[in-house]
């Protein structure tokens, strides 16, 4: 099935938007620091001569647009989602050589889609039992139009196993120059969103910890390490 993206209706956004890291990811500093394009153009050449640990840190700036960069306060949580592409081999729904920063305006449901991704990279590592410690980021999306798929259910870009198709979608919508999909969550009752331009985004910040608590093939509780009640997802 081939979805043209310009015959998909169009999703009008604009909301409070919610994604799930590891922890361990650091701030990047050096998307704080620039404030302009032109900024940008000369610390980072300047710096990433001179210093491996950025350039991994910040990863290919090349994979944005300049027009879609977004700088200052809380930029480096929504930038690294893009010049990061996928590194294991089976990338996002939407995404493989390309950064999506999937995100939900329900936590709960970014909270599940990321429980089902760790279990399964727990899974796959033959692991029994551990704990992992997760960032929820909150983000402004929007006011944006996105690409809507919600009609599309049962389609093969919703194959909760093959992103073969949902891949090719993607590269389509990202050559499109689309700012993003809303679609479905495949892992809980809930809606989605993949952003594919960050200057959409806005006004990033940590919201709080929680740990993953995995046990023999699933996470079994999420503990929220900020004072909630831990609950199972």
């Amino acid at each position: 099935m081939v979805i043209e993206p310009e015959a998909l209706p169009i999703s009008e956004v604009d909301d409070l938007v919610y994604r799930v890291i590891l922890s361990r990811y650091p701030q990047i500093n050096l998307f704080e620091r620039v404030s302009s394009p032109e900024d940008w153009g000369v610390l980072y050449a300047v710096e990433s001569l001179t210093n491996p640990r950025l350039r991994d840190e910040v990863g290919d700036i090349r994979l944005v647009a300049s027009e879609d960069r977004v700088y200052g306060e809380g930029a480096s949580w929504i930038m690294a989602a893009f010049t990061h592409p996928p590194v294991d081999g089976r990338g996002g729904r939407f995404n493989k050589d390309f950064g999506v920063y999937y995100c939900s305006p329900a936590e709960a449901v970014s909270i599940a889609e990321s429980s089902f991704h760790r279990a399964r990279f727990f899974r796959e590592s033959r692991i029994e039992e551990t704990t992992q410690d997760m960032r929820v980021i909150r983000a402004h999306l929007g006011s944006s139009a996105l690409h809507d798929v919600r009609h599309l259910v049962g389609t093969a870009i919703y194959d909760p196993d093959d992103y073969t198709e949902s891949q090719q979608f993607g590269a389509a919508m990202r050559h499109a120059n689309s700012f993003g999909v809303h679609y479905k969550s495949v892992r809980t009752e809930g809606e989605c969103i993949g952003v594919m331009r960050p200057r959409i985004l806005s006004d990033a910040i940590h919201w709080r910890y929680l740990r993953y608590h995995y046990h023999k093939g699933e996470i079994v509780e999420v503990e929220s390490l900020d004072g909630g009640v831990g609950y199972v997802p």
